[in-house]
């Protein structure tokens, strides 16, 4: 009987708990990825320089890619 417990409940529940570090892990490291930001961040100011978006979504936009970089580069200086 514990047997078939264990195929029943804990076995789907480890595997859905696998599958959600996975996730976990996926977007932390797209969260942190420095390429990826200073894409953004390029993007944005071309973007501000074709007239596309106001200086002040600009810069607020800015404030937070430079926040999430200096982020980024901390986690990696600490896993390192």
């Amino acid at each position: 009987m514990f047997i078939l417990d264990d195929l029943l409940i804990k076995l789907p529940a480890k595997g859905l708990i696998g599958i959600f570090k996975k996730i976990h892990e996926m977007a932390e490291a797209e969260l942190y990825d420095e390429a990826r930001i200073k894409e953004e961040l390029l993007r944005l100011q071309t973007l501000y320089e074709i007239d596309q978006i106001a200086e002040e979504e600009f810069q607020k936009k800015e404030a937070e890619l430079l926040e999430r970089l200096t982020e980024a580069r901390e986690a990696h200086s600490g896993a390192v």
